[in-house]
């Protein structure tokens, strides 16, 4: 009978002792990327002479639309950044003189990813619900201003009134974004704030983890001159 009972107390310590391990390798087994920013100037050559025109989006290592979102750990004790982005993004902009007059950026959501296949998982399955909503979109509603004489290499904060489609809900929100015109390319990089409530989205919830209902929407994008 004792050795039963010690069998048994052995197999609830070596059991509580593998979930902690666990997650403590879920919750700081990874490295988070930062939040997007503007790269280091790199004073690149040829280009137009203007950054007037259509220009699109061009895949690279730091095109990306994604989210940020806080993971709530025993009873919010324990917090972490959970971030997922997704390089399938397409869309235009145009500037036309000291405004950008349009833009129209696409992303496939379904391709989302972590460093967590089941979040992925989860999140595809259970709170954006890709297989119903696989895109989310923002379209330009106002112009934006822009100085009047352009410069390379310079950075602009800017902020692009629009409307976005996430989980099949549109709503109109205001983006705040810091360009730079580099030459051959256009850089934009964001980040922000997000309800999950305003697009019907359910939280994530698990037995290894809760989240917040609120989180960011971030993006890095470069445009090349021309429309695709």
């Amino acid at each position: 009978m004792r050795r039963a009972f010690k069998a048994l107390i052995t197999l609830i310590v070596v059991v509580v002792l593998g979930a902690a391990a666990f997650i403590g390798w879920y919750v700081f087994g990874a490295k988070v990327p930062p939040k997007p920013k503007l790269g280091a100037a790199t004073h690149e050559t040829g280009g137009p002479a203007t950054p007037d025109g259509t220009w699109h989006v061009v895949p690279g290592e730091h095109t990306y639309v994604g989210y940020r979102i806080k993971e709530l750990f025993g009873d919010a004790i324990v917090k972490r950044d959970a971030v997922g982005h997704t390089p399938a993004v397409h869309g235009t902009l145009t500037i036309a003189g000291t405004r950008v007059t349009a833009a129209d950026v696409t992303a496939d959501l379904s391709s989302l990813a972590s460093d967590r296949e089941a979040r992925d998982a989860y999140v595809r399955d259970n709170s954006l619900e890709t297989t119903k909503f696989p895109t989310a979109r923002f379209a330009l509603t106002k112009p934006i201003a822009l100085p009047p004489r352009a410069e390379k290499n310079t950075e602009l904060p800017l902020r692009a009134t629009g409307r976005l489609l996430l989980h099949g809900v549109t709503r109109t929100v205001t983006l705040t974004l810091d360009a730079r015109w580099n030459g051959p390319t256009i850089e934009l990089v964001g980040s922000d704030p997000i309800k999950l409530a305003d697009y019907r989205i359910k939280p994530p919830h698990t037995v290894i983890a809760s989240v917040d209902d609120h989180g960011s929407l971030e993006f890095d994008l470069t445009f090349a001159p021309g429309a695709r």
